[in-house]
């Protein structure tokens, strides 16, 4: 199977071969540019990884980025002669969306949901270190109960860039006091235990309204970034939206068979 997660910065596709992922390529999810640009990088990859298209019978597209999701139905369509499933979190039935309007409710947030309740079986919580930092609530029921959303961190440092000219631009490293020394300093100071601060009390306020234990769960490309957190978290899976499309495909090949 292969499987394509559409995100607002990146784009990253898993190969699988059974369960098991033997290959991901990491695209930037360029809304300016053609389907070609997509497709040449693609392709370019099956063929240095001896990734033949005839290994793959099923294919699943997620994306939170409406005006690329045709490019990579085609990818599919044109290039590995498969029709994809697209996941459609208010119609896929695996999940009860427990929100006011379901079709909100991204893509990626709702496979992260179902692979993160395949793996605890109980209530959880995932935090999902994206271009937008979300916590998103699942039941044991296998219900989602709702979501908590504010800007990424790479978000918030390139709006703090864009409006702000004389500030330059730092690397996500935590520095050892908060109180900043200089520019640099000072804003991995404040952005980074900041969030950290944000997430323990969002974590307590969250368990404090379900009112049952849980299961917490971090994934997403920064979610080693904030060490200090790791104990805030039951499991660490960076892979879990591919992880979560492969268990989506499942479930819509048993249910159409």
């Amino acid at each position: 199977m292969i499987v394509f997660d559409i995100g607002n910065t990146d784009t990253v596709i898993g190969f699988f071969k059974e369960e098991q992922c033997i290959n991901t390529l990491r695209v930037r999810s360029l809304k300016n540019e053609s389907p070609v640009f997509f497709e040449y990088r693609i392709l370019d990859f099956m063929l240095e990884n001896n990734l033949r298209k005839e290994e793959f019978r099923y294919a699943v597209i997620s994306s939170v980025v409406p005006i690329l999701t045709p490019y990579f139905v085609r990818f599919c369509e044109k290039f590995l002669e498969l029709n994809p499933f697209v996941v459609k979190p208010a119609h896929a039935g695996f999940l009860k969306i427990n929100i006011d309007m379901p079709e909100e409710l991204g893509s990626d947030l709702y496979v992260n949901a179902l692979a993160a309740l395949d793996i605890f079986k109980t209530d959880c919580v995932i935090v999902d270190f994206g271009t937008a930092l979300t916590f998103t609530v699942v039941k044991s029921e296998g219900v989602i109960e709702g979501v908590t959303i504010l800007p990424g961190i790479k978000t918030a440092l390139k709006s703090l860039f864009a409006n702000t000219s004389l500030l330059p631009e730092v690397k996500l490293e935590k520095p050892e006091t908060v109180i900043g020394k200089n520019s640099m300093h000072a804003i991995r100071a404040g952005v980074l235990y900041g969030y950290e601060g944000a997430i323990v009390r969002l974590l307590e306020k969250i368990k404090a309204e379900i009112e049952r234990p849980v299961k917490v769960l971090a994934t997403g490309g920064l979610s080693a970034v904030l060490t200090d957190l790791a104990p805030q978290f039951d499991k660490i899976d960076i892979d879990l939206t591919i992880k979560g499309l492969l268990l989506y495909g499942k479930k819509s090949i048993d249910k159409t068979s």
